[in-house]
């Protein structure tokens, strides 16, 4: 805004250096003897913000010259200098190009610089204005790509979880934007008695992670439905992402097949936080561990079989439950998590996961959440 240049337009030479004189010691002054040098002036520099202008010149009139600065200069501030007092000029110059003011020469210089000084008021305003129009703009079309990833979660993410003879299944969701990028997903074959789970986080955060989100989900779907392992389906889904989607982010999964009737459980894992397994009252980790799917090709992944007898309870998390932060900055951290776990075990798998999350949120308090906050467990009741 300091840079805020007038340019001044007039054939005759005292009236040129009167205007420049005006100005000089307020503004950087641009001179031009005629319209087709104005115009010149106008393409090769920036911040013009008052255009004066006399209306009788040779080459062009005034009107004609600011009529041809209103696509490349819309905002600036337009002045007409004449010796004549015409009515149908003056009118042309206020509806065809959008005059600020008509001056009468001769002028009076603190006017004509009072005038002008009101004039950059309104430019600043006017800039201001479109300034923010753009942001309205900006904001409105966010809103609604917004809205568009919120559908598509909304879409992929299961609406409930599945209903299950002898066990409770429940899960906290909790994303640190309006999208996230943790994602869930169950498949239950009751006519197999096969029950699959997967529980994930995709680097990033909004709506570039919910969109690779759903990529990952439409294929972990397709092979849920071919009766293969964990492991196996981890590794399809590595090689499909880095064959077709040449992209930064990345997907951490684990990813589980239970036979409900045996508690039989086979467990593999591309990069999420140990699942945890409550016996008998101690928390114990499932370590299992491995690469994050989309990074390395040709990666294999390790299954973990173990069970689960009536009365256990297992816990998936994504790492924003351990990396919440307080207004300190320190973290809610996994000693907390596995306490938090021991104390609310005995409760039902849906006050379970309600009340871990109630515990990150009183640790946190105002703090703000960068990370999605994910917690599933699972109980064996029969």
């Amino acid at each position: 805004m300091e840079d805020l240049k007038i340019l001044v337009v007039d054939d005759e030479t005292g009236n040129l250096q009167k205007l420049r004189r005006t100005f000089v010691d307020r503004y950087p002054v641009l001179v031009a003897g005629s319209g087709r040098e104005a115009l010149e002036l106008i393409r090769k520099n920036d911040g013009i913000a008052v255009i004066i202008a006399d209306q009788r010149m040779p080459d062009m009139t005034g009107v004609e010259l600011l009529r041809q600065t209103l696509e490349v200069l819309p905002d600036a501030i337009r002045i007409i200098l004449t010796g004549y007092t015409d009515v149908d000029v003056l009118m042309e110059a206020i509806n065809s190009c959008k005059v600020f003011r008509y001056v009468v020469k001769p002028w009076d210089p603190p006017d004509l610089l009072m005038t002008v000084e009101r004039g950059v008021e309104a430019y600043r305003l006017a800039l201001e204005n479109a300034k923010f129009r753009k942001e309205l703009i900006r904001r409105e079309r966010l809103a609604r790509e917004l809205e568009i990833a919120r559908e598509i979660q909304r879409y992929i993410l299961p609406p409930c979880c599945p209903d299950l003879a002898g066990y409770e299944i429940a899960i906290e969701y909790h994303p640190a934007r309006e999208v996230g990028g943790d994602l869930y997903d169950f498949d239950w074959d009751r006519e197999a008695g096969l029950l699959q789970i997967a529980i994930g986080d995709v680097s990033g955060k909004s709506i570039p992670a919910a969109l690779y989100g759903a990529v990952f989900s439409g294929q972990l779907r397709t092979l849920f439905a071919q009766s293969m392992s964990p492991a196996e389906i981890l590794g399809r889904v590595n090689s499909s992402l880095i064959a077709r989607y040449q992209v930064s982010n990345y997907i951490a999964v684990a990813c589980m097949r239970i036979q409900p009737q045996r508690g039989a459980c086979v467990l593999a894992n591309s990069g999420m936080p140990f699942p945890y397994l409550v016996c008998r009252g101690e928390v114990t980790r499932l370590r299992v561990s491995g690469v994050p799917l989309g990074l390395l090709e040709g990666t294999f992944y390790d299954e973990f079989p173990f069970q689960l007898e009536k009365g256990d309870l297992l816990v998936l998390a994504s790492d924003g439950a351990t990396d919440a932060m307080n207004p300190s900055g320190k973290m809610y951290d996994e000693h907390r998590f596995i306490e938090s776990i021991r104390r609310h075990a005995s409760e039902g798998a849906r006050q379970f996961t309600q009340s871990l999350y109630q515990a990150i949120c009183e640790f946190t308090q105002s703090a703000d959440v960068n990370d999605d906050i994910t917690i599933l467990a699972l109980r064996r009741t029969a």
